[in-house]
């Protein structure tokens, strides 16, 4: 046989498998979060991997953190495309030079260029984030992801970098009013009701599902939370989460052809003695020199309006 004819029989061989392992993980089943090491040996094997529980009396106080920024600091509205992956809700930005926005600041020491927003959420209020506060779940999570433009031409690249990626985290609680930018969403989830369906977005607001500016966080080292669990993410939990009316939680639970029951959140991974950082200063003292690890607030207080 020709080997050139062999090179292309298993080079098609090779991406059909590719293709189907990334058709192949689910949440819940026999495909799910205890099955991924089987196939991505880090998902199995990481010790930094994500999400995790984050106690508030175990936060270190980082007096160095400096305030998150998103750039720019006006509010452009974005062009992209909303997706059904089956597994998530997905909006994916279109890649185009006016529209960029970036993560710098923080704990970050490059520019982050952002490429998508996932929904996390549950059928039910009491599941739904991947990230859980003392223990405790919220409704559903939003996390927005960048990678790193200094050192990685493309998200794909950056996943398998060292610093490749920064993702944000926004809690979502239940509130009295409608949050208008996500509403945007809302209003197509008609169209991406069968299985990777898409549609196209028009003049979203990013940071319209933000908290206010200035907003403290949380940060750790961690990883993707869907296969291939890459350890190369800066995780970033803003302290304050994102009020949704309960109808809008509704409607998003009412997206068919999702494959998953109960949550589409992977359980919380052990912390495996890493640090997770704040720039909550809880009790301000005339000397911060140094880290501080005394803290004085509970969880309930921890989010708050």
């Amino acid at each position: 046989m020709n080997p050139v004819i062999i090179v292309i029989v298993v080079t098609v061989i090779h991406k059909g498998w590719s293709t189907a392992l990334s058709m192949w993980w689910k949440y819940e089943g026999f495909a799910g979060p205890d099955r991924w090491g089987e196939f991505w040996s880090m998902c199995r094997d990481g010790k930094q991997q994500s999400p995790i529980n984050i106690n508030p009396e175990e936060l270190l106080y980082d007096p160095n953190l400096k305030h998150l920024e998103i750039n720019p600091e006006h509010n452009i509205n974005v062009n992209g495309i909303l997706e059904n992956t089956e597994n998530d809700i997905t909006f994916r930005l279109d890649d185009i030079a006016e529209q960029q926005m970036n993560i710098t600041q923080g704990p970050l020491s490059y520019v982050y260029r952002i490429t998508e927003l996932k929904l996390h959420y549950g059928s039910e209020d009491s599941i739904g984030s991947e990230h859980h506060i003392g223990g405790r779940s919220f409704p559903a999570e939003l996390q927005i992801m960048g990678y790193n433009a200094d050192l990685y031409r493309n998200f794909t690249e950056a996943m398998s970098g060292n610093k490749g990626l920064a993702i944000i985290s926004v809690l979502i609680d239940i509130g009295d009013e409608i949050n208008r930018a996500f509403d945007v969403f809302k209003r197509k989830f008609n169209s991406i009701s069968q299985l990777r369906s898409q549609t196209k977005i028009h003049a979203f607001s990013i940071k319209g599902l933000l908290p206010p500016v200035e907003t403290n966080y949380i940060t750790y080292e961690g990883s993707l939370t869907q296969p291939g669990c890459q350890e190369t993410a800066t995780w970033i939990i803003y302290n304050k989460p994102v009020y949704f009316a309960q109808q809008q939680l509704l409607d998003l639970r009412a997206i068919v052809n999702q494959n998953w029951f109960h949550s589409n959140a992977r359980r919380t991974m052990p912390l495996n003695q890493r640090v997770v950082r704040t720039n909550i200063n809880f009790r301000k003292k005339s000397r911060l020199c140094t880290m501080e690890r005394e803290m004085r607030y509970q969880v309930n207080s921890l989010f708050q309006k």
